[in-house]
């Protein structure tokens, strides 16, 4: 199902905003016009057997997301098994409902209910309790050089596609891996969301984007009965001219792979922007994703 393009301006590519979600994985262009206000392009949907119609997205932002300094808060890895502020979804022993749609809307979990900070529904935790959560990506640097690692929702605070820019009050979950470290960031139930690397430090585009590589992955989507999805995507760093970090996400013997500078397979890279479907589809229930950060083949 394709729907009707929400707003058609002329300008640069800004960012894209992709959904993988099992069997329906939507793929948003936003693009930025010249006067650096980003809009949504388009929205593909590969529905399932019984096609389901979603919320209908919330209308693009008519001012770009600031471009500033941010008061960055790296979220500690505790040893500790806890649960996600204001839900208990993300737990394999959790007994809560899951979120609603009318909860969510468009935007997937975001973190914010029950007066929870945005960005809460992410966390950094240590790799012997990972496996007590749900949905789980473990990154590793396979790399030999150190890499940072910026993580967030696709959907910022102001509930716009402005997740993945610097914007201020905004905290991403930012944390560093060292040559062969692993570190578990797991999710709660219904977040879609990206995290970006790159070696020492991750850059921004001139609209304060972040850039190098993105991770992206949607867990639990409530709107399409629980499906997950990952893929990496070169598109926002490839639409900028800049540099193209390694990466590989993998689950049950599926790849989406990109090589540095841009080259992939099963993954998003420049040209690609209007396809659909790319990436691991994963059957609804608890999954963890291997991701290898600085992958090279």
């Amino acid at each position: 199902m394709q729907l009707t393009p929400l707003v058609l301006l002329t300008g640069l590519l800004g960012s894209v905003a992709a959904h993988p979600s099992g069997h329906a994985h939507m793929h948003r262009m936003v693009h930025v016009s010249e006067r650096g206000l980003p809009f949504v392009k388009n929205v593909h949907n590969r529905p399932t057997a019984e096609p389901k119609t979603t919320a209908e997205p919330a209308p693009a932002s008519t001012q770009a997301p600031e471009p500033k300094a941010t008061i960055q808060s790296t979220k500690q890895t505790e040893s500790e098994v806890k649960g996600f502020c204001g839900s208990s979804t993300g737990l394999l022993d959790s007994k809560a409902k899951r979120v609603t749609i009318a909860q969510v809307m468009y935007t997937g979990n975001l973190g914010t209910d029950n007066g929870c900070e945005w960005g809460s529904n992410l966390m950094v935790v240590s790799n012997d309790v990972a496996h007590k959560y749900k949905y789980v990506q473990k990154y590793t640097n396979v790399d030999d050089k150190p890499y940072q690692v910026v993580c967030g929702n696709k959907m910022g605070a102001d509930r716009q596609l402005t997740g993945m820019f610097k914007v201020k009050g905004q905290n991403n979950l930012i944390f560093t891996l060292a040559p062969g470290e692993t570190k578990a960031v797991v999710a709660d139930e219904n977040t879609q969301g990206v995290c970006a690397f790159a070696p020492y430090e991750v850059p921004l585009t001139s609209h304060g984007q972040y850039a190098g590589v993105w991770a992206e992955f949607d867990f639990g989507n409530t709107s399409n009965n629980g499906w997950s999805g990952a893929d990496c995507s070169s598109l926002v760093a490839q639409a900028y001219n800049m540099d193209v970090p390694g990466c590989r996400m993998s689950h049950g013997g599926v790849n989406s792979d990109i090589l540095p500078g841009g080259i992939g397979n099963n993954a998003y890279t420049k040209g690609m922007e209007e396809l659909d479907g790319i990436g691991l589809n994963i059957v609804p229930g608890p999954c963890t994703i291997e991701v290898k950060v600085g992958f090279s083949g």
